[in-house]
């Protein structure tokens, strides 16, 4: 498959309620499409969530200059197998450095595009493992008032849930876990504060939490730069730290495992930069002996969710997908076709999974009533975006 065009897509879903964390509110999700189009009529779809308080891009930034530098060097190649192009990404990724949102976008376009040209799942690239379906991990945020929680999670235990996080940052806090901990009774929670505390903040909350309920990990409590704060509060709490907004990049990783300032790490498709750069990262992971979580973006459209659905059962050593679900209800509308959300399946080893590519169907309709702005098209005879 030769690589003919690519376009990007910006589009804006409202949200059905707002989302707040203790470092943004978010109304409606905003989100860069990328569709490589191949020479023999394969059409591939990712997509790029950029999150400025995490990757540092923002969503001018990968419109105007980093969706068109790796566009620009994508279009005209030829990929014949899965590692012609695994390692065009690795290469991708080396170059745009934290800037992975925008390498998430092209590297399930791509792969979308070559498993559809080879009749194959990207689950193949990615090893195909026989891993069964991960269970949903639900993520309890603000948005939920506190004297709506014991029955908002009465509702969660009926329906089975057994991995819950918590959002704090918020000065009641404890009454919330309080709450929480009267339905859940004895289950681990994990706790997110999204870089919102000071160190000594930090070791405060936490040890006083720790008398409400139990604690499973503490995710990213203080700013992402501060690898020795990370450290220290996991030393002097006892309470496992998972990195967030810290790990990004291999680069990152080699940072925090150097400076022992996590026992986990969150990866996240969106963040890290799609399937091989997660791939690599959780393999170096493994390798120093850094517990993984599968997360999601807040806001994704189908097109990650499912991304991250394939991940999750190609990768081994996790143990639910957090947010698996969640913005199908959160969104007002996906992008996706109905018929793209139950495909035909076939079996790689003795997963069950959808093919060819990603296994969904994208629908323009959609995509074109959600649009802001033009489509940008780049192929060899354009120099510059339309």
């Amino acid at each position: 498959m030769r690589v003919d065009q690519v376009q990007t897509h910006r589009i804006q879903i409202p949200l059905r309620r707002a989302f707040k964390h203790a470092l943004h509110e978010r109304k409606h999700s905003d989100a860069l499409l990328v569709s490589v189009h191949g020479d023999d009529g394969s059409v591939g779809w990712g997509e790029v969530l950029p999150r400025p308080y995490v990757t540092g891009e923002s969503m001018e930034m990968v419109e105007t200059e980093l969706a068109p530098q790796l566009s620009a060097d994508l279009v005209g190649r030829r990929f014949e197998s899965w590692s012609d192009a695994t390692g065009w990404l690795e290469g991708a990724a080396e170059r745009m450095e934290q800037k992975l949102a925008t390498v998430c976008g092209f590297d399930l376009a791509l792969l979308d595009a070559l498993g559809r040209s080879r009749g194959e799942s990207v689950a193949v690239a990615l090893g195909g493992a026989p891993i069964p379906q991960l269970e949903a991990g639900v993520i309890i945020g603000f948005d939920i008032a506190t004297e709506k929680l014991a029955r908002y999670c009465a509702t969660l235990r009926l329906g089975g849930r057994r991995f819950v996080k918590v959002k704090v940052g918020m000065d009641d806090d404890l009454e919330r876990l309080a709450a929480i901990k009267k339905v859940f009774k004895t289950t681990g929670l994990r706790l997110d504060a999204n870089a919102s505390w000071t160190v000594e903040q930090a070791i405060e909350q936490l040890t006083a939490m720790k008398e409400v309920v139990t604690i499973a990990s503490m995710e990213q409590p203080i700013a992402a730069a501060d690898l020795d704060g990370l450290r220290r509060i996991e030393q002097e709490t006892g309470v496992a730290v998972m990195a967030d907004e810290s790990i990004c990049s291999l680069a990152d990783a080699e940072r925090i495992i150097s400076s022992k300032a996590a026992s986990i790490f969150n990866v996240r498709l969106g963040k890290n930069g799609g399937f091989w750069a997660s791939h690599r990262l959780c393999a170096r992971a493994r390798e120093a002996g850094i517990e993984i979580h599968l997360g999601t973006m807040v806001g994704e459209s189908g097109v990650l969710s499912r991304a991250a659905e394939i991940f999750g059962r190609c990768e081994p050593g996790f143990e639910c997908l957090d947010g698996k679900g969640q913005n199908a209800f959160l969104l007002k509308v996906d992008i996706l076709q109905e018929s793209g959300e139950h495909p035909a399946k076939t079996s790689v080893g003795d997963i069950a999974v959808e093919t060819p590519g990603l296994g969904i169907g994208v629908s323009t309709q959609r995509v074109e009533a959600h649009r802001i702005g033009e489509i940008r098209r780049y192929d060899p005879s354009i120099t510059e975006q339309s």
